[in-house]
């Protein structure tokens, strides 16, 4: 997959099919836009530092690289659900980092149409702030689209860490014994 920074979906339909990687976690199906996804892996061992932000179950070791990995469904306030082998682990870029995510199951790579994307400020009146929403889904919605009878919340991945969380982040794992 080419990395293109340019995944922030417009508060206007965009004018080409938008690319969503979608995935579930309980039983909503969720989607990323596929410019903003590097590699899906496979659970492997996570390492645990002290201080986490919230959600964050620890770092993996990618190719001599570490990689924060945060659980959605821990951020999403759903029950923790033990991980399994096949366990997948979304990579993003986030802010020119590497980010895991790991959610119940990969999907598939679908093609949504301007006309079945509604973004989330179309949805979700603007007097709603941020700090009202806390840090479930709603929080990082960009948009919901009609997809097959079903209804998929896209994701912005820019902000699912906030920016505090994301330094302290960066700070943790300057400060551990694994770099």
């Amino acid at each position: 997959m080419t990395k293109d920074n340019n995944h922030n979906l417009s508060p206007v339909y965009p004018s080409s099919p938008l690319s969503v990687l979608t995935f579930r976690l309980g039983g909503q199906v969720y989607g990323l836009p596929i410019t903003a996804v590097a590699q899906i892996i496979e659970m492997v061992t996570l390492t645990h530092l002290p201080q986490l932000p919230f959600a964050v179950q620890g770092v993996i070791n990618l190719r001599g690289k570490i990689v924060p990995v945060l659980d959605l469904r821990t951020r999403f306030g759903l029950p923790f659900k033990s991980y399994q082998l096949h366990t997948p682990i979304i990579l993003t870029h986030l802010n020119g980092q590497t980010l895991g995510l790991v959610v119940d199951w990969v999907e598939e790579v679908v093609e949504i149409s301007a006309s079945d994307l509604e973004t989330g400020e179309m949805i979700l009146p603007s007097i709603l702030s941020s700090s009202q929403l806390g840090s479930g889904p709603l929080s990082c919605l960009a948009g919901v689209a009609k997809v097959e009878r079903q209804l998929v919340l896209i994701l912005k991945v820019e902000i699912i860490m906030s920016l505090d969380e994301q330094f302290q982040l960066v700070e943790q794992i300057a400060n551990s014994s694994i770099v």
